[in-house]
């Protein structure tokens, strides 16, 4: 039994590590593809595999002071920052409009109901107010009249 479950156990965690890297998987690929553009504008060979610490000579050799390498990174990273500035506008312009659309279908509606029912019940308070003020008004009258004058 505890074989059994421990092995269905296994097998979702599996299954959710699958689609976990299925969803991130073209995330990474992009972002792999532009660090590659990145270093290689830096000066870094990435023609066949290497080692983190040739990768960072490389660079270092093309950019000998922290002036050029900071003139460097600049201009390789321009184009990204212009993309991932673009994508950020562009993603904030898409929830904007759906968080619009969905308070003009879902939202709006159900707050023009809330008023309105408030405002029925509202009134409803109001006459029964009313009703009841007009009620004790004639009571008292009453109340007065069978008194005696002194």
């Amino acid at each position: 039994m505890n074989q059994q479950s421990l092995k269905q156990r296994l097998e979702s965690v599996q299954a959710a590590s699958k689609r976990l890297e299925e969803q991130l998987r073209p995330g990474f690929d992009r972002a792999s593809v532009e660090l590659k553009k990145v270093l290689q504008e830096l000066g870094a060979d990435l023609s066949e595999p290497r080692s983190m610490a040739e990768v960072v000579s490389q660079i270092r050799s093309r950019n000998p002071s922290l002036r050029a390498f900071a003139l460097h990174l600049d201009a390789a990273t321009y184009d990204l920052r212009k993309k991932l500035w673009w994508d950020a506008n562009m993603m904030t312009a898409y929830v904007t409009d759906k968080a619009g659309k969905t308070y003009q279908a879902d939202v709006r509606p159900r707050l023009a109901q809330a008023r309105s029912r408030a405002e029925a019940e509202a009134r409803k308070v109001m006459v029964q107010f009313r009703e009841l003020t007009a009620r004790r008004a004639g009571a008292d009258e009453a109340s007065t009249e069978d008194r005696p004058q002194n």
